[in-house]
């Protein structure tokens, strides 16, 4: 807060902040929607514009913690999920034999083919990376 000099228009009691002094409030008449000279259609339009224009958009943290939230309650049906199958199961991987309870074994079996998937995933993005630039290098 920055207090005001003796040639300044502005009471002492008004808090001059950067945004309060950038952004002026702006005069009842300096409203387009209300100039003389507009037909109607046009009025309305303008004034769906500013409506429009008002909206409060939506954010990355908004959908950030939308995300989280999804994930959290499906991390709670996983859970529910392991807990519930808690019997015992038998794998067996070339001459391994492990035994595990199966919600446990259901969820190793998942990340394993959510790391393969992302693996594959990666090997894509850098063969499509690579042709890019090549792209880009032949263009030039």
């Amino acid at each position: 807060m920055t207090t005001p000099d003796a040639s300044s228009s502005v009471p002492p009691h008004v808090s001059q902040t950067p945004e309060t002094l950038a952004v002026p409030n702006p005069a009842p008449e300096a409203n387009p929607a209300t100039a003389p000279g507009l037909s109607d259609r046009e009025r309305k339009a303008l004034a769906d514009y500013h409506k429009e224009q008002r909206k409060v958009k939506g954010s990355f943290a908004a959908s950030t913690w939308a995300a989280l939230i999804v994930g959290f309650l499906l991390l709670i049906l996983l859970i529910i999920f392991i807990l519930q199958n808690q019997q015992k199961a038998v794998m067996n991987f070339f001459s391994w034999t492990v035994e595990f309870p199966a919600g446990i074994a259901f969820l190793i079996f998942a990340i394993a083919g959510a790391l393969i998937m992302a693996l594959v995933g990666g090997w894509r993005m850098l063969e499509l990376r690579r042709q890019v630039k090549k792209h880009a290098q032949a263009q030039r």
